[in-house]
């Protein structure tokens, strides 16, 4: 809380136009005060209400509380969460993909529909590609056309939504099918404990980070539905679909990002070969192996010769993360389902003794945190930690090892237990889950206002300075197409050959730095209230 506190008073907490990379601060300085206070609160709560000072006081609200989930169907917790976040995407995201990286997926979908990977850049716009290009495009020369960075899994499944007009929908339905994996993930795990299955559903369906992702276009959700799936599959290794997982993992790596996938499946695969089951290691080795091959000569085909390297985005050691990480924990505690943190604790706590899959579900969730501290670049923007968002359940799975301990540890008085598990999901679906939608929407708010009023000009060609305002330059969003009028063009440094393409096309309009304003964006520098020591300031 200190911490948000006094970034907030820092330039690199606070939107300023010349800074093109500090969302990650901002939201930590605007959000994570409040976020980590209810979890500060609720924190204290627990421990004085498991003090010795308690034990053997009973209150009648614990006890009713312990008994508000013990039966809830889990299909009606899978429906509840589909229909917060169907709500959310309308009421919270204003069906308005605030990032380039979810505009991108349906951009993407776009492509396919059409029925084509990439699409042709119409002639009288190849001379101005630089400044109509939304971010995150791959743009190939030799045949003028261009196409999502991301691979291609993600984009596929938004197009099948999108042809029905759904898109908004699809994150909804993977977080509803999350659900149920996970459930019957911990089914296998623990048979014995049919509650226990429930306890994970409810911690994961009344997380905010995992619901408000929900809301978003980010592949996230996908990954983490996927991961999900291949671990409920993987936790019957008795049954003929313990096989199928490798296949949804070949699927999982080609969603988005392949690193999502692979961090978070690493430790199951290598438990694999350590208990010897070579027929398992044969089998899921070669899937992967042809999967991954497929993926590498998608990316060949369809990558343009200036794309970088994936190693231009790591470093052996970056200072900076040492400052981000730990942030990013906070951001982990701070949109999880208040009781989670804690059962986490008591999960790893004793995890040299738990069975080998919940060992394997700690070292992926430690392998995917600590795999970032080589990561050249923050989240950027994100609800939650987004880039540790597909492996929420194996953190989930930890948690339930945790809350079996805790049930252990308070013997005969179990009901208290079930009244600190009853009081957290209450107090996250109704104090931490509004805080966080009223957090994202505000932050999404003019944005989507200003895209909305960018696009319904009756004009060619508006045109954007990105300087004039802070994150502008996601604005510029064109269709892949470009048959949609008005074309977006960015303003930076124009080419004669560029400011003539634009000429062409048509009656031109430019949106000027108090109209960005009156929409809500930040346009003038912050005064920085205090020093920064860690320099998180200009990005120059």
């Amino acid at each position: 809380m200190v911490l948000a506190w006094w970034l907030g008073g820092t330039v690199a907490g606070q939107p300023d136009p010349r800074n093109t990379y500090s969302a990650f601060y901002v939201l930590f300085a605007r959000d994570e005060f409040w976020g980590l206070g209810l979890v500060a609160t609720f924190s204290l709560s627990a421990a004085l209400f498991f003090s010795e000072k308690m034990v053997g006081k009973v209150s009648p609200f614990p006890r009713l509380c312990a008994q508000l989930f013990r039966h809830v169907p889990i299909f009606v917790i899978a429906a509840a969460v589909f229909a917060i976040a169907a709500l959310g995407a309308r009421f919270v995201c204003r069906h308005y993909a605030l990032s380039a990286d979810e505009f991108m997926s349906d951009f993407q979908a776009q492509i396919f529909l059409q029925g084509k990977i990439t699409a042709e850049v119409p002639s009288q716009w190849v001379p101005a590609v630089r400044v109509v290009k939304p971010t995150y495009v791959d743009y190939l020369p030799k045949t003028h056309s261009w196409k999502a960075t991301y691979l291609p899994v993600y984009a596929a499944m938004r197009a099948i939504f999108q042809a029905a007009y759904l898109q908004s929908l699809l994150n909804p339905v993977l977080a509803a099918l999350t659900v149920l994996a996970l459930y019957g993930t911990v089914r296998n795990v623990w048979p014995d404990e049919r509650q226990d299955a429930f306890v994970a559903a409810l911690l994961l369906g009344t997380s905010a980070q995992f619901l408000v992702m929900a809301m978003t276009s980010y592949s996230m959700p996908a990954h983490l539905a996927f991961n999900t799936v291949w671990l409920w599959l993987y936790s019957r290794s008795d049954s003929r679909r313990f096989y199928l997982a490798p296949f949804v993992g070949v699927l999982a790596i080609g969603l988005h990002q392949p690193i999502v996938h692979a961090v978070f499946v690493a430790p199951f695969l290598f438990r694999l070969v350590l208990e010897r089951r070579w027929r398992a290691v044969l089998i899921y080795g070669l899937v992967y192996l042809f999967g991954c091959a497929g993926w590498f000569i998608w990316r060949v085909i369809y990558s343009p010769p200036s794309a970088g390297a994936v190693t231009s985005f790591f470093r052996l050691w970056n200072p900076s993360m040492l400052v981000i990480q730990p942030m990013d924990l906070l951001l982990v505690i701070g949109w999880s389902a208040l009781a989670t943190p804690l059962l986490v604790v008591l999960g790893l706590k004793g995890i040299l003794y738990q069975r080998p899959i919940i060992q394997d579900a700690a070292i992926s969730c430690l392998l995917t945190f600590g795999f970032y501290y080589f990561f050249y670049l923050d989240q950027g923007h994100g609800w939650g930690y987004r880039y540790f968002h597909g492996t929420i359940s194996c953190l989930i799975i930890v948690a339930v090892a945790g809350w079996r301990a805790l049930r252990k540890s308070v013997g005969l008085e179990r009901w208290r237990a079930g009244a600190f598990l009853a009081v957290s999901l209450i107090v996250s679906l109704v104090a931490v889950l509004p805080l966080r939608c009223y957090q994202a929407e505000s932050f999404i708010r003019p944005y989507a206002r200003a895209s909305q009023a960018i696009h319904s000009v009756s004009v060619g060609v508006v045109g954007l300075d990105p300087h004039f305002a802070w994150y502008s330059a996601d604005l510029i969003r064109n269709d892949p197409f470009l048959k949609n009028r008005p074309i977006v063009a960015a303003l930076i440094d124009l080419r004669p050959s560029e400011v003539d393409a634009l000429k062409r096309g048509g009656t031109a309009r430019f949106v000027s730095r108090a109209e960005l304003e009156g929409f809500g964006l930040t346009t003038t520098p912050p005064e920085p209230r205090h020093y920064n020591p860690f320099r998180l300031g200009y990005a120059r």
